[in-house]
């Protein structure tokens, strides 16, 4: 009997469980933001169960939709981090739309500013976020390129198409105007932002030397992140923002924040991407027949005898018979290539407001269009974070990347080989029978770039008492670099090359502080924060040249030898830096309900390497802000969403420079009698008395959104004064140094900055379009310069700085145009002779035609004038996100407007028309209006006359000088997204498909290949790496 009614107890069960599951409805859901209506990916689907824990059951996907089968009468609980939790009754509904609020918290985690999390309504500086979703779908080898026109007032440039190198980036203007080097090589001192990645301050400008950010290896750590990663970008423009963070942020502060583990589901995530690189346009040379008939041509002009009889004394001119010098090989076709690439990204993560985790290992390999270049990334980024309890918070972080870089015949940043293309068309392609020295030296030079990096850090947060809380943050920061390079003998001087560099970076971080939060009355909030930080940063690198080396087959390793090296020896350099630094902080804010913000903040900085004089930076600020949208009168207006006015002021404070600077060093300068002789390095006086640089800011702001979103705009206008600004200022002979570092310059910005958005459809539509714009105007005014001089030259002659006007000035000679006859050049009533190019060059029918500001009848250095400047007046971006059910188009764009380059390209490509005799690739000049005879009204001289001694080709002249103004599409995505009932039946969460084109268009009115790949200066090298346009294919899945 007892077996008999537990068979029926199990059958009556079955049944029931059966009939249960015949009643199960299918639901199709979708998760929104309430705030923008913004779908919600990864939010965690919960089935509430009588007397037991909520069972997981699903998760949205890439569109925030999910789809279940549940009882009729179920009800669901909806978590995702930073949103308040939700529980809804499902009610026999098939299809539910949700929206989620954000919950308190993640108002206050919207914005990272000094190291706080903030709600944007208590923020009084000009911080500007760019999302995940503004970075996708682009695979980029340096994370900075996707930045570009994001941001108004942020200004970065692609000054080179190398891979993983990175290009120039700058807030609000110019902070610098210190140029060195020379000619070509000059650059500008850096400026770059300070980059905080997951709460730790990263160097970007790590390996930075010589205006090409390179260094030894010169891999910054920005190239070392995969954009698949990355949660959030915050760029703090203003000095309320940036003061926190020290003498450091005085150029503005970039915070990076990698994702988080969301779902209390696991979620597994890859993206794939397959990307073809494609050369951009080349220059249009001359070929074959028509190279061998201008050289004679430019010959036979000249009607000398002598000059006509040389002809047949060069082979490749005239014996057009031999099928050597029988060709019309295009070399530029021989250097570049199209590349076939690729990037895979897998991340696993999950977790609740208790614990959440993420692991992302990524893979980039990208060969560059120009033969022996290209950069591959491995990474691995992971985080956990632990709330054991509500008073206790522990995180932690690792990240290790290895980037590996081939540098062809240049830097990376250049490529010397393909930049001169020197040889022939008529001469065969590279063989065993032509084997030309640049080929050899960019196709076979042996380069092994590596850059090793590993960060670490732990923070722990606990609450000590009610509202108040300690909290630590320790990290480990390494990067070890490390080059060797072969260079045959053929591209060396007939001399085999070995060249090694190792370098060894080591920085120790620690910040500490305690915190008070605490809210009276239900409208007085006060915060309070007191913390100190602590330094210790480490240098080391080696190099070591060695030239004539054995053979071509001896590439190492390196001895101390000379028997290998020939005269010039083993050339060794290196150095070690240890620099200690400490600051002190505090930062008191209070807001009355959310309506009035006041902040406050002060740092005090201090260091081993600033003047002895004076060791201590200090940085205060202040700010507010007056929402006046909480206003009682404007409770009832629905189309307001928001809307504040913001002011701020405040000082950053930075040390100039280094500790050899203001103490100097010894150099091992010779032997005497056989004794190593040290002496005091002469090149530069120390100057102990240096400054800290101080950076004084205004801000203000106005910030609205109306229409429910729909339409946005936040304005500033601020002013930025660069007080003690670092200057190299040259010394008398009698001294016995050449210069000296001094803080004598200053130099003041102002500016405006516009952002506005659109969103033209409302929030229920099936169209989904959002429209970003944005632009900045900046403007530079230099006030003073060392030793209350009004003007400086830089040490080539040519950039000027003048106190009064724009901060960098081109100093060039003006170009009237091009004497038509020889009655057109002027004759010296004096002397009786022509205007002329120093002592023999005079001028003559077709040379060009310069202003002789001095009246003397000689071009020399005192005709040179101010003409336009190198420095962008009006930057900005553009962008647009279109969705309509599963398919997606996006794009955005950059444009800069009024600045003024200088095309060196074209005038060393017209320059080097001088010479027939010479095997160099020839260009071609149908498209140039050039004299070509007596009467002729042109822009050009006279090509042919390769004879005249006036240097009419020269680069530094109003001739060459253009207007850089462009706007361009930096990548178009085109997308789609499976709906989900198919993807689930691959048990897959999301699967999307997308294709990207990468730098599909430029307009400009610039003659060069394109006005944003040259230096900061505004030089347009004949060898700068150009900028590639990529085609890619990607594939994005959540399991």
């Amino acid at each position: 009997m007892k077996l008999y009614l537990q068979v029926l107890w199990l059958f009556l069960f079955s049944t029931q469980l059966v009939l249960a599951q015949d009643k199960l409805i299918a639901v199709k859901g979708r998760v929104v933001a309430a705030t923008d209506h913004t779908p919600l990916p990864g939010v965690s689907v919960f089935l509430q169960v009588a007397g037991s824990k909520p069972k997981a059951i699903g998760i949205t996907d890439g569109q925030g939709e999910f789809n279940i089968r549940v009882a009729p009468d179920a009800k669901l609980e909806l978590r995702f981090i930073s949103f308040e939790p939700m529980i809804i009754a499902v009610n026999n509904r098939a299809a539910i739309t949700v929206s989620l609020k954000p919950s308190a918290t993640s108002l206050k985690e919207s914005v990272v500013v000094g190291y706080q999390k903030r709600t944007r309504e208590t923020v009084t500086g000009s911080v500007t976020r760019i999302t995940a979703k503004d970075i996708q779908d682009v695979p980029v080898s340096n994370i900075e390129q996707l930045m570009q026109g994001r941001v108004a007032g942020l200004n970065i440039s692609q000054t080179t198409g190398a891979p993983g190198f990175r290009g120039s980036a700058s807030i609000r203007g110019l902070s610098q105007v210190m140029v060195k080097g020379g000619g070509n090589n000059a650059y500008l001192t850096p400026q770059s932002p300070l980059y905080v990645i997951d709460g730790v301050p990263v160097d970007a400008n790590a390996g930075f030397e010589y205006g090409f950010q390179s260094n030894g290896p010169g891999t910054s750590p920005l190239s070392l992140i995969p954009p698949e990663d990355i949660e959030s970008i915050d760029v703090m423009k203003d000095a309320e923002a940036t003061s926190l963070y020290g003498s450091r942020g005085a150029n503005g502060v970039i915070v990076i924040t990698t994702r988080r583990g969301q779902s209390a589901v696991p979620i597994i995530r890859y993206a794939g991407n397959m990307f073809i690189n494609f050369p951009p346009s080349l220059r249009n040379t001359i070929g074959g027949k028509a190279e061998r008939d201008y050289r004679v041509n430019m010959i036979m002009n000249t009607l000398n005898e002598d000059e006509i009889h040389r002809i047949s004394t060069n082979g490749f001119l005239s014996d057009s018979l031999n099928p050597f010098y029988n060709n019309s090989t295009n070399w530029q076709d021989i250097y570049y290539q199209v590349t076939y690439n690729q990037t895979h990204n897998v991340s696993v993560s999950g977790g609740d407001q208790k614990l959440n985790y993420k692991t992302n290992v990524n893979f980039y390999n990208e060969r560059g269009v120009i033969k022996n270049t290209g950069f591959d990334r491995y990474s691995l980024n992971q985080n956990i974070n632990f709330n054991p309890n509500p008073r206790l918070q522990v995180s932690g972080y690792l990240s290790a990347g290895l980037g590996k870089k081939l540098k062809g015949s240049g830097n990376g940043l250049t490529d010397v080989g393909a930049g001169s293309s020197i040889s022939s068309s008529l001469y065969p392609g590279p063989s065993y029978f032509n084997n030309v020295g640049q080929f050899t030296g960019a196709m076979f030079r042996k380069n092994d770039t590596r850059t090793y990096d590993i960060r670490t850090y732990l923070n722990i947060m606990y609450e000590i008492l009610p509202h108040l809380q300690l909290l630590t943050n320790t990290s480990y920061d390494y990067t070890a670099d490390q080059e060797d390079t072969f260079i045959p003998a053929l591209a060396n001087s007939d001399q085999p090359g070995i060249y090694g560099y190792s370098g060894r970076k080591n920085n120790l971080y620690n910040r500490s502080a305690i915190n008070y939060n605490n809210v009276f009355k239900g409208k007085h909030s006060i915060y309070a924060a007191v913390f100190s930080e602590a330094t210790i940063a480490q240098v080391q690198n080696k190099v070591i040249n060695q030239t004539n080396a054995p053979n071509d087959y001896y590439h190492g390793p390196l001895g101390m030898t000379t028997y290998y090296s020939g005269v010039s020896g083993i050339p060794v350099a290196g150095g070690f830096s240890e620099v200690h630094s400490v600051a002190l902080a505090a930062n008191i804010s209070y807001d009355y309900d959310k309506k009035y913000v006041v902040n406050f903040n002060y740092r005090a900085d201090g260091n081993s390497y600033s003047g002895i004089k004076e060791r201590w930076a200090q940085s205060p600020s202040v700010g507010v802000r007056y929402n006046f949208n909480k206003e009682n009168f404007l409770a009832d207006k629905k189309w307001l969403d928001f809307g504040d006015i913001r002011f701020s002021y405040g000082v950053n404070l930075r040390p100039t420079t280094d500790i050899y600077a203001s103490l100097g060093w010894y150099d091992v300068a010779g032997n005497y009698n056989g004794v190593t002789r040290v002496s005091p390095h002469l090149g530069l006086m120390p100057n102990p008395y240096l400054k800290p640089e101080e950076v004084e800011q205004f801000n203000y702001g106005f910030d609205m959104s109306i229409f429910n979103g729909r339409v946005g705009l936040t304005f500033d206008a601020y002013t930025k004064t660069v007080y003690n600004m670092l200057y190299t200022r040259p010394l008398a002979t009698s001294t016995g140094f050449s210069s000296t570092y001094t803080n004598d310059a200053s130099l003041y910005n102002y500016g405006y900055e516009v952002s506005v958005t659109f969103r033209p459809f409302k929030p229920t539509s099936k169209i989904n379009w959002t429209i970003n714009l944005n632009t900045a105007i900046n403007r530079d005014v230099l006030l003073s310069l060392p030793g209350q001089a009004t003007q400086m030259l830089s040490d080539d002659k040519t950039v000027m700085n003048r106190v009064g006007y724009g901060a960098l000035s081109n100093y060039l000679y003006v170009t009237q145009g091009v004497y038509r006859t020889d009655d057109d050049v002027p004759v010296d009533p004096i002397t009786g002779y022509r205007y002329r190019n120093g002592d023999n060059g005079f001028y003559h029918a077709g040379d060009v035609k310069f202003q002789d500001v001095n009246g003397n009848y000689v071009t020399d250095e005192t005709d040179k004038q101010v003409s336009g400047t190198p420095v962008a007046r009006i930057t900005g971006g553009f962008s647009s996100y279109l969705t309509y059910k599963n398919f997606s188009l996006n794009f955005n764009g950059t444009v800069l407007f009024k600045r003024d380059l200088i095309n060196n390209a074209l005038s060393e490509r017209m320059d080097n028309l001088r010479s027939p005799y010479d095997n160099g690739t020839l260009v071609n000049l149908n498209d140039l209006n050039y004299w070509t005879g007596n009467g002729d009204v042109a822009k050009y001289p006279d090509p042919y006359n390769y004879r005249s001694l006036t240097n009419s080709y020269r680069a530094l002249q109003t001739l060459f000088q253009e207007d850089g103004s462009f706007i361009k599409i930096n990548a178009i995505t085109f997308g789609y997204t499976a709906n989900r009932a198919w993807s689930s039946k691959y048990h897959m969460n999301a699967l999307r498909v997308y294709t990207t084109v990468t730098n599909p268009f430029l307009f400009t009115g610039y003659s060069g290949p394109n006005p944003e790949s040259v230096t900061e200066l505004g030089r347009d090298r004949l060898d700068t790496y150009p900028i590639s346009r990529t085609l890619s294919f990607g594939l994005n899945v959540e399991f």
